[in-house]
């Protein structure tokens, strides 16, 4: 009886160990960050009891901070406000040697830094902006920090003086009008609000009276607001297409203008200027003299900004791209080497997918809805811009989310419109000629997000999402898939595979011919020949939470298909000849992921804020 009992354990634990060994360990390695950028120093306190100390304003894809390096010995001050929300700009008014008040925190509000003590204290309530321009600020005579922000078209105001903090509002009630973009105030204290995204307005305020009016003349009240500034005759002067002004508190009055007052930098302290960061984390000083530059040693960890874009390899290399600003770099896949190439692109806040065709590089940025073309050099330095096309112009489209090779030998790119509008497009380009058309309405008042090719009939499967432009109000409430014909020019498909899904995003096909996607909490696999839903298949959701998946758009060496779950933390797989998926690891690099790329040296890339990851998920 007893070595039955043996036999029947030994039995188990072999078969538990043979188990433990068969199954795969997935490592999770985490490359670097790719995108540093250097910290400008915007003015320099001179405190009796500190000394002097250049100030910057940290901001990178994790956090906010005030940064202070003494010029006498590089010490470092950082002030973290994370408690208070991750705010997408911080902004600094020096208010004297000892004071310093902030804008920042989301929502946003005013915060006041002591140098002296280094004390950081709230001033006023919280407003209910979300988002500010780092240049959406000015400073009135009377020494009033007025800050345009979004939503609500708002503006708060902070008064030194009392430390009162006022905000004023809606000040636009306009439809769509969510924006102030960039207030500026004249020698008389009138302040003037320029908002815009359907069309474009411009308040003036006195704060005197508190009163506003929209002095922007029917005619100039197209799409976008007006830019405005501040000339050193102290007038405020605008500018809207071909239409220059003056603003007066009653009306604009078409004129001549004048140049923007050049504002300079209080960042001088015996003979050096304080101006940068550099990436390596040390105070780049000037002499006020002759110009020579000098280094003051610091502990600074420099920004690392956060990263948008995995794109396609060439002659070894992965190309990638980030946010604010949209640098490009590579990631060699031999050496591990990373390179920041620096912003190429016409549109320098992102840059949304590199296609490489041949020995050049497609790439599409924002803003403006650029499309350009590269050559690649000996070194695969991505040279010789060619812009291609500007779809703001052109269709009023600022967002190309992927580009898409298709067996008829042209490129796609699904496109989301510009700020306030409903109703994407998909834009189709000769590589060879460079030639683009543009095609309008496929999926009414609906953004496209992505492009499948079908080779078995030369269609394409397109996906939506009911979302349009920055703060654009969704009409619709379910997102569709679509198959369309670029031949005829028509659609021949259109479909709900997963009731109640507001956006589709990257779609794959299998080595099945079939094709599959995610939305909400579930995979879905069609056939885009019977042009039917094969199936659906709910993916289990622990945290609860409202999850997204995101697929590779290319296959694994193994033929499966793999993914993220980016709320939980997951990494799937897919598995065509079955139609079924398992979790085969977790890990907390997941969590936030932006997409994944399955790339022919057998990893899966991601990105997660600043970090460049992967795992190898077939040999």
């Amino acid at each position: 009886m007893k070595n039955g009992v043996i036999y029947v354990c030994l039995f188990v634990l072999s078969s538990c160990s043979l188990c433990i060994a068969q199954q795969k360990i997935y490592e999770f390695e985490e490359l670097g960050q790719p995108i540093r950028v250097p910290l400008a120093m915007e003015f320099v306190t001179r405190d009796e009891i500190t000394g002097p100390i250049a100030w910057g304003a940290f901001t990178d894809a994790e956090r906010n901070a005030l940064v202070g390096v003494s010029m006498e010995n590089g010490r470092l001050i950082e002030v973290d406000l994370a408690q208070y929300g991750k705010a997408n700009a911080l902004l600094l008014f020096k208010d004297s040697e000892r004071y310093i008040y902030l804008y920042s925190g989301k929502p946003g509000r005013f915060f006041k830094y002591d140098v002296r003590l280094n004390e950081l204290k709230t001033i006023g309530e919280a407003s209910k902006a979300q988002y500010w321009m780092k240049n959406s600020h000015t400073i009135s005579p009377e020494g009033l920090i007025y800050v345009g922000t979004y939503p609500r078209a708002a503006v708060s105001v902070l008064n030194p003086k009392t430390e009162e903090v006022t905000i004023i509002d809606r000040v636009s009630a306009s439809k769509g009008s969510e924006y102030v973009i960039n207030p500026e105030a004249d020698n008389d204290g009138i302040v003037y609000f320029a908002t815009g995204m359907q069309h474009g307005e411009l308040w003036s305020y006195n704060h005197q009276t508190g009163k506003k009016k929209q002095i922007l003349s029917e005619k100039l009240m197209t799409y976008g607001a007006p830019q405005i500034w501040r000339a050193a005759d102290g007038h405020v002067y605008g500018k809207k297409g071909k239409t220059t002004f003056r603003c007066t508190e009653a009306r604009i009055v078409e004129s001549k203008v004048e140049e923007a007052t050049v504002n300079i930098l209080d960042n001088l302290y015996g003979d050096k200027r304080a101006l940068y960061l550099n990436r390596a984390g040390n105070l780049v000083v000037e002499n006020n003299e002759n110009e020579e530059k000098s280094i003051i040693q610091s502990t600074f960890e420099p920004a690392a900004r956060e990263i948008l874009t995995i794109g396609d390899v060439y002659n070894g290399k992965l190309y990638g791209s980030g946010m604010k600003p949209g640098n490009i770099f590579t990631y060699d896949m031999q050496s591990g080497e990373i390179n920041d190439l620096g912003i190429l692109t016409r549109g320098s806040v992102q840059a949304y997918d590199i296609l490489a065709y041949k020995d050049r590089l497609f790439m599409t940025s924002y803003t403006g809805g650029f499309i350009d073309v590269f050559t690649l050099d000996a070194d695969n330095m991505p040279i010789n811009r060619e812009p291609v096309a500007h779809l703001h112009r052109l269709a009023k489209q600022e967002r190309l989310l992927e580009l898409q090779l298709a067996p008829d030998g042209y490129i796609y790119s699904p496109t989301i419109p510009i700020k306030g509008y409903l109703g994407g497009t998909l834009v189709r380009i000769d590589p060879e000629s460079l030639e683009v058309e543009v095609f309008k309405d496929i999926v009414p008042n609906q953004s496209l997000m992505s492009v499948t090719p079908i080779p078995e009939t030369g269609e394409l499967l397109l996906a939506s999402s009911v979302r349009g432009g920055s703060s654009a109000k969704p009409t619709e409430k379910e997102a569709v898939i679509v198959v369309w014909d670029p031949v005829s020019k028509k659609t021949t498909y259109q479909g709900k595979p997963i009731s109640g899904a507001s956006v589709y995003e990257n779609t794959v096909r299998g080595n099945n011919g079939l094709i599959y996607g995610a939305a909400r909490n579930s995979l879905f696999v069609f056939d885009p020949v019977k042009k039917e839903i094969v199936t659906t298949m709910p993916v289990d959701n622990p945290s609860g939470q409202a999850m997204r998946i995101s697929l590779s758009d290319s296959l694994g060496a193994d033929g499966l298909i793999y993914g993220i779950d980016t709320r939980n933390g997951r990494l799937l797989q897919v598995d065509p000849t079955s139609n079924e998926w398992k979790v085969l690891g977790e890990h907390a690099s997941l969590v936030g992921a932006r997409t994944a790329k399955v790339k022919e040296d057998g990893h899966l890339y991601y990105a997660t804020h600043a970090s460049l990851f992967r795992v190898r998920i077939t040999d």
